[in-house]
């Protein structure tokens, strides 16, 4: 059971990622995050690096971290890198 959700916004392109790197640190230190993408409407390929790094922080502080409610775009440019693997995507 995840114990926090973290609603992503509505952009995630490279004007908006930077800014939201360290979004997720408190919640990780809580627990195991959820990462909520309904109100996604725009995403780049900074958004993938993004999940990435999410992941990547989510692991070194021993957390498990899943993403539900990925639009279908997003899903695609994870798919375009070949990282699926990588991430925890929840339909």
């Amino acid at each position: 059971m995840m114990s926090a959700i973290y609603h992503a916004p509505a952009l995630l392109n490279s004007e908006h990622c930077g800014q939201l790197l360290g979004a997720i640190d408190d919640l990780l230190r809580q627990g195991d995050v959820e990462i909520d993408f309904s109100a996604l409407t725009s995403a780049d390929s900074s958004a993938v690096a993004l999940l990435l790094e999410w992941q990547r922080r989510a692991q070194a502080a021993k957390r498990g971290l899943r993403f539900a409610a990925m639009p279908s775009t997003l899903q695609q440019l994870i798919s375009v890198y070949g990282v699926q693997e990588f991430l925890q995507i929840k339909n």
